[in-house]
């Protein structure tokens, strides 16, 4: 359920998105020619984090069957700090290949767990869910019928950042 925090991170921020690293253990294998710094994006005005992440297997996943073409999403929650911001998983995630496969929508159960157990309360996942439909609207798909393309994804939003030489800043790696 709630993962412990690590940072700060390095980040750069354009706008209303932004852009973290940090670089996993060697536990991880990175895809073939890739290293394993992690760029993840927010969207701070829905609420939402999402990488590619560069990572092929480690001791317990092997992700080589959805390949590098595979977007991470996560429901977040942001809090402004003087100077930065802390980022809370909120547990909702969905995975929007960009090859043409269908999204996946991913641990709604641990969502209603946490709010079940006290750890998110009804205002906060009020306001999540509110913000998840905005993003799938905006971002995924703005027909109410399903269309043969993503709306804007990746997130035109996020082509500064992305374009950025890594790394942000000095790499920290993650336990």
């Amino acid at each position: 359920m709630w993962r412990e925090s690590f940072g700060p991170l390095p980040g750069v921020r354009d706008g209303d998105a932004l852009a973290y690293e940090f670089q996993l253990p060697d536990r991880f294998v990175p895809w073939r020619g890739g290293t394993l710094l992690e760029r993840v994006f927010v969207l701070l005005d829905l609420g939402v984090s999402m990488s590619v992440p560069v990572w092929q297997r480690n001791d317990r996943t092997d992700r080589s069957a959805q390949g590098p073409t595979t977007w991470y999403v996560d429901l977040v929650q942001i809090t402004a700090e003087p100077h930065g911001f802390v980022i809370r998983d909120l547990y909702a995630d969905v995975m929007v290949p960009v090859d043409g496969r269908h999204q996946r929508l991913l641990d709604l159960d641990e969502f209603a767990d946490a709010i079940e157990s006290g750890e998110l309360s009804v205002a906060e996942a009020v306001d999540g869910l509110r913000r998840w439909q905005r993003f799938q609207d905006r971002h995924l798909h703005a027909a109410r019928e399903p269309q043969g393309y993503w709306t804007d994804f990746p997130p035109r939003a996020l082509r500064a950042l992305a374009a950025l030489p890594a790394p942000l800043g000095p790499v920290v790696t993650a336990q």
